[in-house]
C-alpha cells in the first residue's frame, strides 16, 4: 500500500474505505448484470480520474484475475438453471437466466477487485493504521502490532531473495518442493521471532504501553472533502440503482 499523488490520496483513509464497503454492500444485493458493470465502470473512472491511475496500469492489475472472471461466468452460465434455452450440448445447458446470474457474480467480484484496488492503490499504510486509531478507536497495541506485521513482508521478500540467490551461488538445487519450502521457512520463521523481539524490546525501551492516551507523530482527521466524496459516490451509485433497468 502505497500513496500517490492523486486526490484520492489525500482522504482520509477510513471514510474512504467505509465509502468502499458501502458500494461492495450495495453489490452483494443488487442482481442485474447491466447494473453491476456499470458501478464497476464508476470505479474505473474514478480511478482514471481522481486515482492517478493509467490504462495500462488498469489492465496490468485486472489481467491475473482475468481467466478467473471467464472461469466463474462459465460455470455460473453452463450448469445454471432457466427457462429460456439459449444453448445445449451434452451437460451444458446455457439459458437467460443462468447467463445473466453468471454475468452478474463474475462483474460483481471484479467490482470488488476494482474498488480494493482503488483504496489500496491511493492510500499510505501508516497514514492508514493512524486513521484507524483516531477515527476507529482501534487500540493502539493493535495497531501498531499490525503496521509492524505489513512491514515485515517486504522485508521477507528480501531476505528470501537472498537466500535463493544464495543457495544458487553454491550449486544447491532441490527439485522437491516441499523439501525447498522447509529449507526456507524454517530461517525465515527464525529471523521472523527475532526480528518481532528486537521491536518489542525497542517498542517498551521507548515508553510504548499500548494506552490510547499517548501522543502521536501523524493524526488523522475527517474533514468535509471526506464528507463530499462519500456523499457523491453514494449518490452517483443509487442513482444507477434507481435509474438504470
Amino acid at each position: 500500500m502505497k500513496a500517490n499523488d492523486s486526490f484520492l490520496a489525500t482522504l482520509n483513509p477510513s471514510c474512504k474505505l467505509f465509502s468502499h464497503f458501502l458500494v461492495m454492500f450495495l453489490l452483494m444485493a443488487i442482481s442485474n448484470p447491466k447494473v453491476t458493470f456499470l458501478i464497476w465502470l464508476v470505479a474505473v473512472l474514478i480511478g482514471i480520474f481522481l486515482g492517478g491511475w493509467r490504462i495500462t496500469y488498469l489492465l496490468k492489475r485486472l489481467f491475473p484475475y482475468l481467466g478467473f472472471f471467464i472461469l466463474v461466468f462459465w460455470m455460473m452460465a453452463a450448469f445454471g438453471e432457466g427457462e429460456e434455452t439459449i444453448w445445449k450440448w451434452a451437460w451444458f445447458h446455457i439459458t437467460e437466466e443462468s447467463m445473466n446470474h453468471g454475468l452478474t457474480i463474475s462483474l460483481r467480484m471484479l467490482g470488488f477487485v476494482t474498488y480494493g484496488l482503488l483504496f489500496t492503490s491511493t492510500t499510505d499504510l501508516t497514514l492508514f493504521i493512524m486513521s484507524l486509531i483516531h477515527q476507529c478507536k482501534l487500540s493502539p497495541k493493535w495497531a501498531y502490532g499490525l503496521l509492524a506485521g505489513f512491514r515485515f513482508i517486504p522485508l521477507f521478500q528480501s531476505e528470501l531473495s537472498q537466500m535463493k540467490t544464495a543457495h544458487k551461488v553454491r550449486g544447491y538445487k532441490q527439485k522437491n518442493r516441499w523439501k525447498a519450502f522447509m529449507r526456507y521457512s524454517l530461517p525465515l520463521f527464525t529471523q521472523g521471532i527475532r526480528k518481532s523481539e528486537r521491536i518489542a524490546i525497542a517498542m517498551e525501551a521507548r515508553g510504548f504501553t499500548g494506552t490510547r492516551d499517548r501522543t502521536y507523530y501523524q493524526t488523522t482527521k475527517i474533514v468535509t472533502k471526506d464528507w463530499v466524496y462519500l456523499l457523491s459516490l453514494l449518490i452517483v451509485v443509487l442513482g444507477v440503482l434507481i435509474f438504470i433497468k
